[in-house]
């Protein structure tokens, strides 16, 4: 599976965009998006320029994040109401996961990180560490 970078790295290319370009469409600094295309750094696309890369380029965060097929509306950020929702190949092999137990879920998470490439799996540990944060931070 193509890191992560490889994927940004297509998209503003398919765009015919410089970085400088790609970095003003998001709200970024094109320092960032050098960074996150860099193969030397670690650096990765925080929660809010993901959603904007997503939201302006009209792709999905599962492609962006996983490198998954576009393959249902549901994961896109802007879904067509009129549309059905059709869930990913992950939901129709988790039944039941909405009512699941704690370990069920976390069995999930593992399953599914197991395929991932290293770099895309730090991404899901940042990831989960932000949504953590943002969930204890709405709480108080």
């Amino acid at each position: 599976m193509d890191p992560i970078k490889d994927r940004l790295r297509h998209l503003r290319r398919e765009n015919g965009l410089t970085m400088a370009e790609f970095a003003s469409k998001i709200s970024v600094s094109p320092g960032n998006v050098g960074d996150w295309e860099s193969e030397q750094r670690p650096s990765i696309p925080g929660a809010k320029a993901l959603i904007a890369i997503a939201q302006k380029f009209n792709v999905s965060l599962d492609w962006l994040l996983l490198g998954q097929p576009e393959t249902g509306i549901a994961h896109h950020l802007n879904p067509n109401p009129q549309v059905k929702e059709t869930p990913s190949p992950w939901e129709k092999n988790s039944p039941g996961l909405e009512s699941a137990q704690d370990p069920q879920i976390i069995e999930s998470l593992m399953s599914a990180a197991s395929q991932l490439c290293r770099s895309d799996k730090l991404l899901l540990v940042e990831l989960a560490g932000r949504l953590q944060f943002l969930s204890v931070a709405s709480l108080k």
